[in-house]
């Protein structure tokens, strides 16, 4: 209760991606064995790359595979930000929390953000992330669907319980796009699709 569940989730996801050689789990743990040997077999290598005797070959190598697989211990750039190839991104991640696009992830996608300084937070789905080359760098553009506003006529249940920071819009989401930067973001939503074409959505914010 009233843990965030997000590192387990994320270790999760790691475990799914691991190539199993379709290996099923059971009384037999073929599955769980390969699991393992994968990690174990991954931790020697890295641990083999950063032994003070590894062979020239092997590391350069090295250099190649850090290219690839950044280090969980590398220095991270001031804005936080890593350079990928190409002009889109799967993700990009900020303020101690992954954004993705709908196709990648949907729950990742759904934020709450400010179109402009001026207007007040609303709630949209990304749709593309970009990588948009600056003559200091680079920066990240998002490209975000907002939802439509609830139609006068629909009744708004969550109106009357404005501590739950959830508000209903239409279920639609806007043809037209905002573009925006990663500050612009203030959170995730939680999302919950209930009658008549609307929905509900609740700032995740940890502030």
């Amino acid at each position: 209760m009233s843990w965030w569940c997000f590192p387990f989730e994320h270790l999760i996801g790691a475990l799914q991606r691991i190539n199993t050689n379709e290996h099923i789990g059971g009384a037999s743990c073929k599955m769980e064995a390969t699991i393992i040997k994968s990690v174990t077999c991954t931790a020697n290598m890295r641990h083999w790359l950063h032994r003070p005797d590894c062979p020239e070959a092997v590391w350069q190598l090295k250099i190649m595979f850090n290219k690839c697989f950044v280090p969980a211990n590398a220095v991270k750039p001031e804005n936080g930000l890593r350079p990928m190839k190409g002009p889109r991104r799967a993700y990009a991640r900020w303020d101690a929390a992954n954004f993705s696009a709908a196709k990648t992830h949907p729950g990742n996608a759904t934020i709450i953000y400010q179109p402009t300084p001026c207007e007040k937070p609303i709630a949209g789905q990304i749709q593309d992330i970009r990588n948009i080359t600056t003559p200091s760098g680079f920066t990240v553009e998002l490209h975000i669907r907002p939802f439509e506003h609830l139609p006068k006529l629909l009744y708004d249940p969550f109106s009357h319980y404005p501590h739950l920071s959830a508000t209903s819009y239409s279920s639609t989401l806007r043809e037209k796009k905002d573009i925006i930067r990663l500050e612009d973001i203030v959170a995730h939503a939680a999302r919950f699709d209930y009658s008549y074409h609307r929905t509900v959505l609740v700032n995740l914010s940890r502030d």
